[in-house]
């Protein structure tokens, strides 16, 4: 005799909902990393042609690169004299952590092209990778895991380069100086992460967070932060294993 299991209907729903979720749907989520965004897009455009870029190459900068704080950096860099191979090796070192990102983003996508890859991850970031991680379970085909991606990574890329453009035509006409707006980058990924934490992971949180604060002590530049997220990944990783057997019986 076949064993029947019964779901509840309101569950029920909420899967067949979950079911059919695509492209719009992730444009609605991009929302939240579009208002940190913004502001942040239109002070890099501003800076950018304070720094001697004009507006056009502000923007297609933000089209091609899209990497948030390296920006800040290259232009910084840019206005110094500094190299293009010192301004890509010092690029390439701050963003090395989107490789374990994207390792982090693979299990969703078991049957991949090249083709949806390479659009995918032109379109991960801090933020946008925190959002798909929490949103992406929550949607039942592979299939439309791509369409909610996608439209999560298009609306935070098309923020930024929009308002990139803003902030060059803003600093044409406007002598504007400030400081301190990078933070928003900072404050948009904490929030994100936050809202991201569960029973299940807060203690890897906590090891990253402890792991960083001591590597930093004793390793100097950016490789602390790659090791502590991978040292704390695979602690978090054994510790849930090592508890299995035990939740099975």
């Amino acid at each position: 005799m076949e064993r029947q299991v019964l779901i509840p209907i309101e569950k029920e729903s909420n899967l067949n909902a979950n079911a059919n979720l695509g492209l719009v749907y992730g444009l609605r989520q991009s929302l939240t990393i579009v208002i940190g965004y913004t502001p942040v897009a239109i002070t890099f455009g501003i800076l950018a042609t304070q720094f001697g870029l004009t507006i056009w190459e502000a923007g297609l900068m933000s089209f091609f690169v899209y990497a948030g704080a390296s920006q800040f950096i290259a232009i910084e860099m840019i206005h110094q004299g500094a190299t293009p191979l010192m301004i890509g090796v010092t690029t390439l070192i701050i963003n090395i952590r989107h490789l374990l990102m994207s390792l982090s983003i693979v299990p969703f996508f078991p049957e991949r092209t090249l083709p949806w890859s390479l659009g995918l991850a032109q379109g991960l970031t801090d933020e946008t990778f925190v959002l798909n991680t929490k949103v992406l379970k929550e949607v039942g085909s592979e299939e439309n895991r791509r369409r909610v991606m996608q439209g999560i990574n298009l609306g935070a890329f098309s923020c930024w380069v929009i308002f990139t453009i803003l902030g060059g035509l803003i600093g044409n006409w406007l002598p504007v100086e400030f400081s301190g707006f990078q933070f928003a980058l900072l404050a948009l990924f904490i929030i994100l992460t936050t809202s991201s934490l569960s029973k299940k992971n807060y203690l890897t949180y906590l090891i990253a967070a402890i792991l960083a604060i001591a590597l930093k002590l004793l390793i100097p530049g950016k490789i602390y932060l790659i090791l502590s997220v991978v040292l704390a990944a695979g602690i978090g990783a054994w510790w849930r294993r090592r508890k299995l057997p035990s939740l099975e019986l």
